[in-house]
């Protein structure tokens, strides 16, 4: 009888464990844009509780706003910056030449790539130790701050 208490006890707890899990922090998503100089940027944050997990950026650049005119001129242009971005561990990055604009995305898995090759990516700002995670609500308050707008779902 003892044994079998023992054994109800046990599972009960593994059943609890495993109710906590399943009811814990659930993934999100938030999205902000900020449209200026001819370039309009679309921000996908994905978090669970504060932390940051992955984000995706899209920028949309207008030819005319970056003192071009060709879809050549623009792979010339941005093709030195755009190989910075390569082969790097949880990062992806992309552009697409339209006849007009160039949309480049680009995402960042923070759950793969290493605080190092963050720090060396140009145009990515973050302050405190990104090794320990990026907070959601910094990163939102930041945005926010630079004129970025959520959008709403």
């Amino acid at each position: 009888m003892k044994m079998l208490k023992k054994g109800t006890t046990v599972l009960f707890v593994m059943i609890m464990a495993v109710m906590l899990v399943a009811c814990g922090d659930k993934e999100e998503s938030k999205t902000f844009s900020l449209s200026q100089n001819g370039v309009d940027s679309k921000l996908t944050y994905t978090y669970k509780g504060d932390k940051v997990t992955k984000q995706t950026a899209e920028n949309t650049m207008l030819y005319t706003s970056m003192g071009i005119k060709t879809k050549e001129e623009a792979e010339k242009m941005l093709k030195e910056t755009s190989e910075k971005f390569q082969n790097i561990e949880g990062l992806k990055e992309s552009i697409e030449y339209k006849d007009d604009k160039a949309i480049e995305t680009l995402e960042v898995d923070y759950t793969k790539i290493s605080s190092e090759d963050l720090k060396k990516l140009p145009g990515m700002a973050s302050t405190g130790d990104v090794s320990k995670g990026i907070s959601m609500k910094e990163s939102e308050k930041m945005l926010k701050s630079q004129g970025f707008k959520e959008v709403e779902k």
